[in-house]
């Protein structure tokens, strides 16, 4: 017995923005939007398991500790430092971090929750 990742929620000021962020990442597309709650996931679905949805649910408190759990992201079709740009470009900034023993770079979303971008997959 077991189970799969269905779902990742993440507590935010402005699911909206958020997720349609985190969507532009990972090519997503909004599933499902309502009053304080938006749901993103793969665009083209298939019987294969395309991983989790993500859920953005607005909460009251602004975010005041370093994330317990962040997400990390590679690459695919290009380099590190492009894919750091494009994420760039779509709104993260730099993460206040010396990250320069890591292969990984620390950015943050438009509402400062951290993330990491990791090295491109050796071929």
């Amino acid at each position: 017995m077991g189970c799969s990742f269905a779902e990742l929620a993440v507590d935010c000021k402005n699911p909206v923005l958020i997720a349609r962020f985190w969507a532009e990442v990972f090519d997503y597309s909004v599933l499902s939007e309502e009053a304080g709650l938006v749901t993103i996931g793969p665009v083209e679905t298939t019987d294969d398991y395309q991983g989790p949805v993500l859920t953005f649910a607005q909460v009251p408190e602004e975010k005041t500790i370093k994330n317990r759990i962040h997400i990390d992201v590679r690459p695919v079709d290009c380099t590190q430092d492009e894919e750091v740009a494009r994420i760039l470009g779509l709104g993260a900034k730099y993460a206040e971090v010396d990250s320069s023993e890591f292969t990984w770079i620390v950015l943050l979303d438009p509402e400062g929750n951290e993330f990491c971008v990791l090295s491109a997959q050796e071929t």
